[in-house]
């Protein structure tokens, strides 16, 4: 005899397994941001002013 299946017990299963899912996920994603916003980028310190019109009419 086969057993039947017990859908109530089923869909439980699925929302707790939905729900951890998520909570790694988000958790994840939340430790990703956390160190990234940690590590210091190299930013430049002076803007870069070069004058390149002249390079434009040579191109045109």
């Amino acid at each position: 005899m086969q057993h039947r299946l017990n859908p109530l017990r089923q869909k439980s299963n699925t929302l707790v397994s939905t729900m951890v899912k998520f909570f790694i996920i988000l958790s994840i994603l939340g430790g990703i941001f956390y160190f990234v916003e940690k590590v210091n980028f190299p930013s430049p310190q002076t803007e870069i002013k070069k004058d390149v019109t002249d390079t434009i009419k040579r191109i045109k």
